[in-house]
């Protein structure tokens, strides 16, 4: 009979973000930067609050965006790009308290105010700040009035580089 020495037992794993990261196996995805688009509706904030446990459990930083849409003269046509100040500045203090209420700061990424069409600048954003997540609200419309007017949830979805969080408040 031969005597093997028994195999020692594994240290455990540091604690925290690292020990989280050290069990996942290397071939999963790591969600650095989780993107929120929030029109300051209670049902944005949903998505914010979903967000947030994801950032945790893998140390992301959650970045905020808010678009504001150009003026549009109907009787001119072309759409007005021109945003005043004081609608961005009042933009950016929102997402600056939205961040201090919902987010604790080792989370906190930049706070974004874009002009233009929702979901292009969503998706805009989303290319140039390589995001791995983007998480958002959909209103659920149904019918005539998604086939019109569109939904920015579905735009975003069919075009995104990356995974996107659909929340629908029930």
């Amino acid at each position: 009979m031969i005597n093997r020495p028994a195999p020692s037992p594994k240290k455990a794993s540091a604690t925290g973000a690292n020990a989280v990261m050290g069990r996942v196996k290397v071939s999963y995805p790591r969600v650095r930067r989780i993107l929120v688009p929030l029109d300051f509706s209670g049902k944005s904030r949903q998505a914010l609050r979903y967000a947030t446990p994801i950032a945790e459990k893998f140390s992301s930083k959650v970045i905020l965006l808010h678009v504001l849409q150009p003026a549009h003269d109907v009787a001119s046509g072309p759409v007005n790009h021109a945003v005043p100040r004081d609608r961005t500045k009042e933009a950016l203090r929102r997402l600056e308290n939205m961040a201090a209420t919902y987010l604790p700061k080792t989370l906190r990424g930049p706070r974004l105010v874009r002009v233009g069409s929702p979901y292009g600048e969503i998706l805009a954003v989303a290319q140039k700040l390589d995001v791995d997540l983007i998480a958002l609200t959909t209103r659920g419309r149904t019918g005539l009035k998604r086939f019109f007017v569109g939904s920015t949830a579905e735009q975003v979805m069919r075009h995104a580089p990356c995974p996107v969080l659909s929340v629908r408040k029930q």
